[in-house]
């Protein structure tokens, strides 16, 4: 079989240096380095050059918010094709070929001087972003983990959460080099770290050597059978209950979730009155807390009802919304950021891990597509929808107390989206039928690209 050059350098960063890891561990670490660079980038870090956009240029804070909203809403209609090419092309092209565009997309803002150049720069970003985000390594991770599927997925996810912490950093930068300068540094970090970690992930080939989850068995001569890859029909999943609770749910928990990371620096700056600074440190400690949810509700979620779990961290985001709008002063702010954050951290991992559970692997791609593709709906209105409210009136309070109540509903959807068992188990009766061969892409043992 030929063996392409990624596959050799592949192989060679990831099975080679560490041959008795765990593939799956490995795929984990890598897509979380990407995750890092892609939230420390595009999703928390867009916040330091917001302000900085809005002065320069002296576009109104709706008009700039519609750009993020936009970001959301193009990257939610890319996510379901995107969902098709990694199930068809496999995660490692698909990350790969998003990377580099969501470099072009990034330096291409660094030239912007009309805000219809802006717009398009953020909707290159949004596709690329879409195609090398957490949904790609979420597909790759799904296939090598089941009864530590959601504690993988947490550990993949905490890159998101870290690239945070980065966010101080890219503040500084932006303060030092000037937001275009640091703009094109982030482009060209995209475009050659960021695809050469990308060339460790694949999914797991149907005849792995290694048992599924990593987990060895007490008699090491007993070789246990290859785990079968089942799934759902996509056609069915979209018409059942399960997913369309989940779907809706998530878009109203995006409303208010999103809101608060693309508005969370500008509220501190213009409603607290704190410095850029002092704001960008509430997102180091976001992210810690961000972290902590990742893990613990990850760890939770393989023991107890996921629903359950993601209704709790719904439940927290909630809180501290509410708190938000209350707060008039950075110590009750922090307070809420507090709550908010390992409420939304917990969710990252336990939505595609009941997607994974409930409907398979085996269209896994698609079906989180579409999903991401309803959330992403609401994620688009919220920032736009608060950026309005505050050119109105002047400040945050009422969008924060809106934010709150739609993600609110988002909890009864969860609780009543109850497992498709009888769709499932037909669906793992017919998967143990079909033959048991080596293919698919970025399946393979030794090449396929």
């Amino acid at each position: 079989m030929r063996v392409g050059l990624p596959s050799v350098l592949s192989m060679a960063m990831g099975r080679r240096l560490f041959p008795n890891v765990y593939e799956g561990w490995i795929v984990v670490g890598s897509a979380a380095f990407i995750m890092l660079a892609m939230s420390a980038s595009f999703f928390y870090g867009f916040g330091t050059i917001f302000t900085e956009v809005i002065d320069e240029f002296g576009w109104s804070v709706a008009a700039t918010s519609l750009a993020f909203s936009l970001r959301s809403e193009v990257g939610g209609i890319a996510a379901p094709f995107v969902g098709v090419l990694i199930d068809r092309l496999g995660p490692r092209r698909v990350m790969i070929g998003g990377l580099l565009v969501s470099a072009a997309g990034i330096v291409i803002m660094s030239l912007i001087q009309e805000i219809w150049h802006f717009y398009v720069a953020m909707l290159v970003i949004a596709v690329g972003s879409s195609a090398a985000g957490g949904q790609v390594g979420l597909v790759a991770v799904a296939t090598w983990f089941e009864e530590r599927r959601a504690r993988a997925m947490s550990f993949m996810t905490i890159g998101g959460g870290l690239g945070g912490l980065l966010v101080v950093g890219i503040a500084a930068m932006v303060e030092m080099m000037g937001w275009r300068v640091a703009l094109q540094v982030i482009g060209a970090f995209m475009a050659t770290v960021g695809v050469f970690v990308a060339l460790n992930i694949r999914g797991r080939p149907l005849n792995h050597p290694q048992p599924m989850d990593g987990i060895r068995y007490a008699d090491d001569d007993i070789i246990p059978e290859p785990a079968v890859r089942w799934g759902i029909p996509v056609r069915t999943v979209l018409k059942s209950r399960p997913f369309l609770l989940l779907a809706i749910g998530m878009s109203l928990y995006a409303f208010g979730s999103t809101t608060f990371v693309v508005h969370q620096i500008p509220y501190l700056e213009k409603d607290i009155g704190v410095s850029k600074a002092v704001a960008s440190t509430s997102v180091a400690a976001f992210t810690v807390f961000s972290i902590v949810g990742r893990l613990g509700f990850g760890i939770i979620a393989d023991r107890f009802p996921k629903t359950a779990v993601l209704a709790v961290s719904t439940g927290m985001v909630v809180v501290g919304l509410v708190v938000l709008a209350l707060a008039n002063n950075f110590v009750t702010a922090m307070i809420a950021i507090l709550i908010i954050s390992p409420g939304f951290g917990g969710s990252i991992p336990v939505r595609p891990a009941m997607l994974a559970d409930y409907f398979g692997t085996k269209h896994f791609g698609t079906i989180n597509g579409l999903g991401s593709l309803i959330m992403t709906t609401g994620g688009a209105i919220g920032p736009w929808f608060v950026g309005r409210v505050v050119d109105v009136t002047g400040h945050y309070e009422f969008g924060w107390f809106v934010t709150a109540a739609v993600t609110a509903l988002a909890i009864p959807l969860f609780l009543a989206s109850k497992p498709p068992v009888a769709l499932a188990a037909e669906a793992r009766r017919l998967a143990e039928l079909e033959p048991r061969t080596e293919g698919g892409p970025d399946m393979t043992t030794a090449g396929g690209h």
